[in-house]
């Protein structure tokens, strides 16, 4: 009895020892081997960390059309407490369940492991709980969207998300904000080695410094890499400068489809600047330095030359002359009054000739050739024209095979053409620069809410007519349209600006959505 007591004592005291300082793990973090199931796995590991406070995890409540049998897999009742509770106090829970710290997730089916979404907001992920994200968020093979709203990221904390989200291949959308980083470093996100394809940093407190950071993390983008297509910069504090260097990025970008600037504080010098990439724009010098090289690589690349045929050109005039030939050492040397023997090889052989044109005879057999020589002439010429045939259909099968192949590197070619750099696209020589015609892969800009005067709608006017000829002769194959919406409402211009109604007219005519009512109407016209 007294050794019993003795154990329970030291395991009561060991247990006060762990709620007194949390800091010391009972069992270590690493040993724990995760499930896939982010409730089950989130819990144990705080519980090893020693947290005082585990923050739930609830899953996103169903539409209401949901069968009340498919909601027991969720929550009992929803954690969040009505108006009554809340002004009594009366009920479950207190009324501060709802601010209370806790992570909201997306199933796509029934199973624990089909997390799709994670959503945290309002409370602070300090480093130990990142490490417990490090553990339990790759091991989920579906997560699909990450949403980290207000919940005090640092530099370091960042540091660590950004290893964590290297870690799952599912991940395509990541939307952080609210999160305001001292050294601006969320160029990180943009990169080759996430998959990441809509990035969100509203509401960051990004300013031109950090704007420059992702316009070069734009430009080191490659150009066969088709990951980021949105990006989400709006309520930020970016200015002319700012933009600048994002319009500096979108000239060989070939990646971004849309791109949101609203709520910021751009002018007409960085609307001027992004309106210029739309249109045709004049490379710099280093640019057409570059452009040259890479037309160089791609002629020796298309035209390449052989070591072995080079080298016995060059050497073929260097050669002694009675090296030239082997035939000329074998002919001899003919005296004046010698007569030139005829050759032997232009003699041909009889023998050989009688057994090409046996072949048919030997074939029907020697006794009714030489009882019957009348019908296996005959017999001869169909066979003759039996083995032509044969041969025309092999030909003919070849001839398909050779085209087949040789159709395939015209497809290769095309994808190739695709992903070309764009410094190889086609230029225009004019007044001395090289002009090349812009992005025409970007087609979504947004700019509203901004310092655009009437000085920047004239550069956008200038850009959309100039995509608006250039799309006329497109083809239905060609996949590069321009710009397809352009918001530019509530700048620093009237509304009844002129200028602005030509731009509505001419986006109007390219928007999609306007396009298919119209092509609608038509056909209900005819």
């Amino acid at each position: 009895m007294g050794k019993k007591i003795e154990k329970r004592e030291k395991k009561e005291s060991n247990e006060d020892e762990c709620r007194s300082n949390p800091e010391k793990p009972s069992v270590s973090a690493e040993e724990y081997q995760c499930s896939g199931i982010l409730d089950q796995d989130f819990t144990e590991l705080c519980t090893r960390l020693g947290f005082m406070e585990i923050p739930k995890v609830i899953p996103r409540a169903r539409p209401p059309g949901t069968p009340a049998s498919d909601r027991n897999m969720f929550a009992e009742e929803s954690d969040y407490p009505s108006d009554k509770e809340c002004l009594s106090g009366a009920g479950p829970r207190d009324r501060y369940s709802y601010f209370r710290p806790n992570i909201r997730v997306e199933l796509e089916g029934e199973d624990g492991r089909s997390v799709r979404e994670v959503s945290i907001r309002g409370w602070k992920i300090d480093e130990k709980m990142m490490g417990v994200f490090s553990k339990c968020l790759p091991a989920l093979p579906n997560l699909h969207h990450i949403n980290l709203w207000n919940v005090g990221l640092t530099d370091a904390t960042f540091s660590s998300l950004v290893t964590i989200l290297q870690r799952c291949p599912s991940l395509k959308v990541l939307s952080l904000e609210g999160n305001s980083l001292p050294d601006q470093s969320y160029h990180r996100l943009i990169s080759d080695d996430l998959g990441l394809v809509h990035i969100s940093l509203r509401n960051n407190q990004i300013n031109d410094n950090g704007a420059r950071l992702i316009g070069q993390a734009l430009r080191g983008l490659k150009v066969t890499s088709k990951n980021l297509a949105t990006l989400v910069l709006s309520y930020n504090h970016i200015t002319d400068l700012g933009a600048g260097h994002i319009a500096q990025a979108l000239r060989f970008n070939r990646s971004l489809l849309t791109l949101n600037l609203s709520s910021n504080r751009i002018g007409d010098q960085g609307a001027l600047a992004l309106a210029e990439v739309l249109g045709r724009f004049a490379l710099t010098h280093p640019e057409i330095v570059e452009r040259r090289r890479l037309l160089l690589e791609k002629e020796a690349q298309d035209h390449p030359r052989s070591p072995t045929t080079s080298r016995h050109a060059d050497t073929k005039n260097e050669r002694p002359l009675s090296h030239r030939s082997g035939s000329a050492m074998e002919k001899p040397e003919k005296s004046p009054g010698q007569k030139a023997k005829p050759s032997v090889t232009k003699k041909k052989d009889p023998q050989k000739k009688e057994d090409k044109t046996n072949v048919s005879q030997v074939a029907t057999g020697p006794s009714t050739v030489a009882a019957q020589p009348g019908p296996a002439k005959k017999e001869d010429a169909k066979t003759a024209k039996k083995q032509t045939a044969k041969t025309e259909e092999k030909n003919t099968r070849g001839k398909a095979v050779k085209s087949a192949t040789k159709r395939a590197p015209e497809h290769e070619q095309v994808e190739a053409s695709e992903v070309t750099n764009p410094l190889l696209e086609q230029a225009e020589f004019r007044d001395g620069n090289v002009y090349l015609p812009g992005n025409k892969v970007l087609i979504s800009l947004n700019l509203s809410r901004n310092g655009v005067t009437e000085e920047g709608l004239q550069g956008f006017l200038k850009a959309m007519k100039t995509q608006a000829v250039e799309a006329k002769p497109a083809s239905a194959a060609r996949t590069h349209t321009g710009l397809l919406r352009l918001s530019l409402g509530k700048n620093r211009f009237l509304a009844e600006s002129p200028t602005f109604a030509q731009i509505q007219e001419i986006m109007l005519l390219r928007e999609p959505i306007h396009q298919s009512s119209r092509s609608s109407l038509d056909e209900q016209v005819m």
